[in-house]
């Protein structure tokens, strides 16, 4: 059985589902996408964490290019307060490597501090699976 399961595809993102470790992986492309077609992307990430409420996500946004600024405004006020509202909690992301996508994604999670969704950044996908297991331990102790 494989472990990973694609459960959507697009230019921006290829979303898996995690058999083994119950995770959801993000794994966003290196290509640079805005509007609508983004926001859709995202979107689904909202439909699929309704799908699974409180399952961790693992982000990889190590290929992200820059994002447009109307797309970081849009990101920071809908998709994250849908996001946790669908159920999200917590998630490992791997940083972009490039600088000019480290400032846009900082900026789209510049507010998410005060939400009580958690975020822990890695720079590997080893490191962010082991934090998604460190997270759900904790939690699942209670």
């Amino acid at each position: 059985m494989a472990l990973l399961t694609l459960v959507y595809k697009c230019d921006a993102v290829h979303v898996y589902w995690h058999e083994q470790h119950q995770y959801y992986l993000a794994d966003w492309q290196g290509v640079f996408r805005k509007g609508d077609e983004l926001r859709a992307a995202y979107l689904k990430c909202v439909e699929l964490a309704r799908t699974r409420r409180g399952a961790p996500w693992l982000t990889d946004a190590s290929k992200f290019t820059a994002i447009d600024p109307a797309d970081t405004t849009w990101i920071s006020e809908v998709f994250w307060p849908e996001f946790i509202k669908a159920g999200a909690k917590y998630q490992a992301a791997i940083s972009p490597k490039k600088e000019i996508a480290k400032l846009s994604a900082n900026r789209a999670t510049e507010n998410l501090a005060q939400s009580g969704f958690q975020t822990t950044v890695h720079a590997t996908r080893a490191e962010a699976e082991a934090a998604i297991a460190e997270w759900r331990a904790k939690h699942e102790r209670g």
